[in-house]
């Protein structure tokens, strides 16, 4: 992993931090075999105080001096003479190397500034290209976006992929009689909708009297939400009265690509990154073929250094192997995937708003605690507010008062909240796992499914 080696150790604030606390040398990471060996890493490790300013310390750091010292040896030649002949060569490839100059916005309890060099930006136009040739589009389709735009992944590479494909786009906002008077002055073959509701926005843009007949192909395009593909497509279809085939533009918010769907996969790019499947609870490998959280690394890209990032992604099985596509060996992430499910917007008492709430860093309070013998985190709703409830069984009954009271502030401490109530219960009460949906064996979100009264994400 010279990526390692020669850009994320000497350049990244954050991975020096990491890598000195660990123990773990970079010469221990030969290869993606060796990558568990880096612990797994979320926001709330990136910014433990809460402070979104933390996530400086992810982007690459680096300068002349440095990007000289630290070149791989192949490249090392040329630097030199660059460096020597023409200063002003050395220093655009610096720029080009480790600059930021564009920059979307991650994160799903916080929002941070996720960056990106000019060679990134390469990279995620030739990945959109790849993308929109898995949706079986070309360039003599013509793309009509509903997604918000400004500084958010969804936009930016959709018109990364528009760009790199040759295809003519239109990119009016979210605003549905907007988009509707576009849609009456192009004959648009693709609609792009927002994953957060796309059935509304179809149902909002034929109230505009929208003109949508010419449309053959509807993008469901998120980060923090992916809708059920196959319902969505019933929806969809429904509202416009004939078929058309939808398809899912997924990505995680901190991930500067997305992954188009092809039948119940999304499809990935495993020339350029390493994805995994983790234990949410623990961050550690998840079993050969079992689901779990999504987690990335990302090859050959400065800006903000994604290595072993956790997504908050949960997949119902392992990742797949898919036929080679192109020359190249392809990979899938299973569908339906449950993006940001363990770390939901939730409208807790006592705030005034809807936050994002770590479920994560709730479990890293409690997991391997001495004075617990089993625990369980249950996310309910009554009255119109959620709950965030803790239930354990302490070791010592007796001391049961102080055990709580100890893991009340363990749990503020590594997540930023406190729990909504503490339960103490004998260790039966946590063997049988509550009916709602398991986002793992101890962590359970037993509110009604989005649609049904859900709070709003954060």
């Amino acid at each position: 992993m010279t990526q390692l080696e020669h850009r994320v150790r000497p350049f990244s604030p954050f991975w020096r931090r990491q890598f000195g606390a660990s123990g773990i040398g970079v010469q221990a990471v030969r290869g993606v075999v060796d990558l568990p060996r880096v612990p797994a890493v979320g926001e709330r490790d990136l910014c433990p105080d809460g402070d979104p300013a933390g996530a400086a310390a992810l982007v690459l750091q680096g300068d002349e001096q440095g990007f000289a010292r630290h070149a791989r040896g192949g490249d090392l030649r040329s630097v030199l003479l660059s460096r020597l002949t023409d200063p002003r060569v050395y220093r655009q490839r610096v720029a080009v190397a480790l600059k930021p100059t564009t920059y979307t916005f991650g994160g799903l309890a916080l929002r941070y500034p996720v960056a990106s060099t000019r060679a990134d930006l390469e990279v995620v136009a030739r990945l959109g290209a790849r993308a929109w040739a898995t949706l079986g589009l070309g360039d003599t389709d013509v793309l009509l976006s509903a997604v918000p735009t400004g500084s958010e992944l969804g936009h930016a590479f959709l018109a990364a992929a528009a760009q790199a494909s040759g295809v003519a786009a239109l990119f009016p906002g979210d605003d549905p009689a907007e988009v509707a008077r576009l849609s009456r002055q192009v004959a648009a073959t693709v609609l792009a909708v927002p994953a957060a509701a796309p059935d509304r926005m179809v149902r909002s843009l034929l109230e505009e009297r929208a003109t949508l007949g010419s449309v053959t192909t509807v993008l469901v395009v998120g980060t923090r939400e992916a809708p059920e593909p196959a319902a969505t497509q019933r929806e969809v279809a429904a509202l416009l009265g004939r078929p058309v085939d939808v398809r899912l533009l997924w990505g995680p918010p901190d991930g500067r690509w997305m992954y188009a769907q092809d039948g119940d996969v999304l499809v990935t790019y495993p020339d350029t990154e390493v994805l995994e499947v983790v234990d949410p609870e623990t961050g550690e490998p998840a079993t050969p073929g079992a689901g779990g959280e999504l987690v990335l690394t990302q090859l050959d890209v400065a800006g903000s250094a994604l290595l072993r990032w956790r997504t908050g992604a949960l997949l119902p099985t392992g990742l797949r192997r898919l036929p080679r596509s192109g020359g190249r060996p392809s990979v899938g992430i299973p569908l339906p995937l449950r993006a940001g499910a363990l770390v939901p917007g939730l409208r807790l008492p006592r705030d005034g708003g809807p936050r994002g709430v770590d479920l994560r860093a709730v479990a890293a309070a409690l997991a391997g605690r001495d004075d617990l013998v089993d625990w369980q985190v249950r996310v309910t709703r009554g009255r119109g507010l959620d709950q965030l409830l803790v239930w354990i069984a302490p070791k010592d009954r007796a001391a049961a008062e102080r055990t709580a009271t100890s893991v009340a502030g363990g749990v503020r401490a590594a997540s930023g909240v406190l729990p909504t109530q503490l339960v103490v219960v004998e260790p039966a009460a946590l063997r049988v796992p509550p009916q709602g949906a398991l986002l793992s064996p101890r962590i359970v979100d037993l509110r009604p499914p989005a649609g049904a009264g859900a709070a709003p994400a954060a």
